[in-house]
Formats: C-alpha cells, sequence, structure tokens
C-alpha cells in the first residue's frame, strides 16, 4: 500500500505538468498571432508586467478548466483531495478563477497600452482605470467571502498577506535607498505594479506550500 502513493502523486504531478505546458504554449502562440507583424519597442518593465499578467491568466484559465471538466479528472489537475471537496469549493473557485482571469488581462492590457506605437483597444489611462476599478470590486468581494472562509483559508490569506508586506517592504527599502545613492536605477512606475501583484502571487505560493497544500494529494 505504501508504494502505491508514490505512484498516484507522481501521475497527478505529470498531468499537472502537462496541462500547465499546454496551456503556456497555447498563450504563447494566442500572444505571437496577435503580435505578428508589429515591430514595436517593448521595454523591460513592460515585457515583466505582461509576463506576471500572462501567469494570472493562465492561472485562471487553468482552474477554470479544472471546475469545468468532470469532478474526478478536475480533482486531479486541481490537487484536491477528493472529488466532493471540488464540488464543495466549486463556487469559491469559480469566483477566484475569473479574478485571476480579469487581473491577468487587465496587467497584460495595461503594459501593452504603454508600449510605443502598440494599437490596443484602450488608452493606457483607460486601462489603469479599470485595473482600479478591478482593485476596488475586488476587495469588496474578499470582504464578503471572508465570512464564509473556514479556519485554515483565514490563516492562509494572513499568510500570503503577511509575507507579501515583508516582500514588499524589503525590495523598497533596498531598491529606494539604491537608487536614491545612485547605486542602483529608479524604478518604473510599471515595475511598482509587478512587484505589488508579484510578490502576493509568489507568496500565495509560499503560504500554501508551509501548510502542505502544494504537496500531490
Amino acid at each position: 500500500m505504501t508504494t502505491q502513493v508514490p505512484a498516484i502523486s507522481w501521475r497527478k504531478m505529470g498531468l499537472q505538468a502537462l496541462a500547465g505546458a499546454v496551456a503556456g504554449a497555447v498563450a504563447m502562440i494566442g500572444a505571437m498571432r496577435l503580435l505578428e507583424g508589429e515591430a514595436l519597442a517593448w521595454q523591460p518593465s513592460q515585457i515583466i508586467l505582461a509576463g506576471i499578467g500572462m501567469i494570472y491568466l493562465l492561472m485562471g484559465l487553468f482552474v477554470g478548466v479544472g471546475i469545468a471538466v468532470p469532478a474526478r479528472v478536475g480533482q486531479r489537475l486541481l490537487n484536491v483531495a477528493d472529488a466532493e471537496e471540488l464540488v464543495e469549493e466549486r463556487a469559491s473557485m469559480s469566483g477566484s478563477a475569473l479574478t485571476c482571469i480579469a487581473i491577468g488581462a487587465i496587467l497584460t492590457l495595461l503594459a501593452y497600452s504603454t508600449v510605443e506605437g502598440a494599437t490596443t483597444p484602450v488608452t493606457a489611462t483607460t486601462a489603469f482605470w479599470i485595473m482600479l476599478a478591478l482593485l476596488v470590486a475586488g476587495t469588496l468581494v474578499s470582504i464578503a467571502m471572508w465570512r464564509r472562509f473556514d479556519e485554515l483559508w483565514r490563516q492562509l490569506t494572513i499568510d500570503a498577506s503577511a509575507i507579501t508586506g515583508n516582500m514588499l517592504l524589503g525590495v523598497c527599502v533596498i531598491w529606494g535607498g539604491a537608487a536614491a545613492a545612485g547605486l542602483a536605477p529608479a524604478p518604473h512606475p510599471l515595475d511598482l505594479i509587478s512587484l505589488a501583484f508579484g510578490s502576493f502571487l509568489l507568496a500565495t505560493f509560499i503560504a500554501a506550500g508551509r501548510r502542505g497544500m502544494m504537496t500531490p494529494q
């Protein structure tokens, strides 16, 4: 019996890795087709923000696929304990998936809209206001969902927020001080957005990993 558990874990990890690779390939092909024929001068800060937005977008799509397929398949994709848990958490996971997709889309749009010569459906100013509206809406939804969180999810949220704050404090103090002393270039405005969303993303994985939630079930 003990020899079967690693085999199941490795199969699940392989399935998750394969699904992630396929999603990443599709996203890259789509992005290349959208930008085909455009000779744009992307700056590093714009590329980083677009990359972070793409990660959020892929995460949302991945979770969306996981809850859309039959529960037994979704259980393996999303690393939940059993199919019943996936059914119970489907509503909250759907909201999380839509949130990630919205964040990823607006971050990518904001980065692209600041590229000189880019033909975007909205201006950078409009993209900023959309992002701000999403932040306000997301905050209100998070406050409403907090009451329905169990102890595990509340503690996970607190841990991720604390880790994010510590990372932002360290990076801002060191980077800002180094820039003031002439030892490093000052951050680009888009770098601040990338730092905020990237730090929270990394902190979420760290908090989940510390509680064993990244281990294949």
